[in-house]
């Protein structure tokens, strides 16, 4: 996606305050709604004292820190760095947008909660491939940037389950 098409979408949205508001508003609600799930999660499987708990944690956090080694290795310039334009919304971060790390610690954590709770794994999942176009759309990532973290964190989850196994 070129600078054009950025700034076309944004004069979408900036013609439209109630779509902005409500892009705002999905975004970070899509964000706040994975992390709410994951952490109940969490404690509904210390609640219940279930064998899961210690790999649904260290999992995603595996996940979370080896995706932050790489983008910081190939520290890919974001969008409106190196098209120059303001993204929709205030944002001030420099490189690091290859893989974006709210996609892959969503497909992390969505590919996780598959081994417990599929049903919740596939809200999880709705949830991180809105946080992956809601990212495009203000122009903090490019497509490859959310596509690469979707298909990162969910292959890391499930190699992560996968190594797990052969200790459970």
């Amino acid at each position: 996606m070129g600078a054009n098409a950025y700034q076309a979408v944004f004069r979408w949205f900036n013609a439209r305050p109630a779509a902005r508001a409500a892009l705002r508003a999905v975004s970070g609600g899509a964000v706040a709604g994975v992390y709410a799930l994951y952490i109940g999660l969490l404690a509904w499987l210390a609640f219940t004292r279930q064998p899961l708990l210690l790999p649904m944690a260290g999992v995603p956090a595996a996940v979370f820190g080896l995706g932050t080694l790489l983008r910081r290795a190939i520290n890919r310039p974001r969008p409106y760095e190196a098209l120059g334009f303001a993204p929709l919304f205030p944002k001030d971060t420099r490189g690091q947008s290859f893989p974006s790390r709210h996609c892959f610690s969503a497909a992390g954590i969505a590919v996780s909660a598959w081994y417990f709770h599929p049903a919740l794994a596939a809200v999880l999942a709705a949830l991180a491939l809105v946080i992956a176009v809601s990212r495009v759309l203000t122009g903090a990532h490019y497509p490859s940037d959310v596509l690469a973290g979707l298909v990162f964190g969910g292959t890391a989850a499930w190699l992560g389950f996968a190594l797990v196994g052969l200790w459970l």
